[in-house]
C-alpha cells in the first residue's frame, strides 16, 4: 500500500504520456493535473499539445475552457481563438518582455503598466 487512491495513480501514469515540456509545467504548478488530463485528449500529437499548453498559461484558461478548446480543436482540426477580452493599453514592447520572461522562467508572467508605475507578476506553484 502506498497511501494513494487507484484513480490518482492511474491518472498520474497517464500524465507521463504528455510531452516533457508540458510535464515540466505540471510539475512546476503552472498547469494543473486537470489541464493536463484535458490535453491528453487532444489529437494532433505533442506539438499541438505544447501549443495549447502555452496558450493555457498565457491566457489563464480554466480547466473547463481547456476541455472545450480540446473538443473544438478535435472537431475542427485547430484550436479556436479565445473570446476577445478588453486589455488595458500597454506600451510597445511590454508584451514582448512578458513573453521573454515567461519563456525563460517557464511560467506565467504578466507585465502591467499603471499611470505612474508598473508591475511584473511571476506566478509559481511551489
Amino acid at each position: 500500500r502506498i497511501g494513494r487512491s487507484r484513480p490518482l495513480i492511474t491518472n498520474m501514469i497517464r500524465l507521463l504520456r504528455l510531452p516533457i515540456a508540458v510535464q515540466r509545467r505540471v510539475a512546476a504548478g503552472v498547469l494543473s493535473a486537470g489541464h493536463a488530463r484535458a490535453l491528453l485528449a487532444l489529437d494532433g500529437g505533442a506539438e499541438v499539445q505544447e501549443e495549447l499548453a502555452a496558450r493555457i498559461v498565457a491566457e489563464g484558461l480554466s480547466v473547463r475552457a481547456t476541455e472545450e478548446a480540446v473538443t473544438l480543436a478535435n472537431r475542427n482540426g485547430t484550436a479556436p481563438p479565445s473570446a476577445p477580452r478588453r486589455k488595458p493599453i500597454q506600451m510597445p514592447g511590454l508584451q514582448d518582455v512578458a513573453e521573454q520572461l515567461s519563456t525563460a522562467f517557464d511560467t506565467r508572467v504578466t507585465v502591467s503598466l499603471g499611470k505612474r508605475k508598473g508591475k511584473i507578476v511571476v506566478e509559481f506553484g511551489s
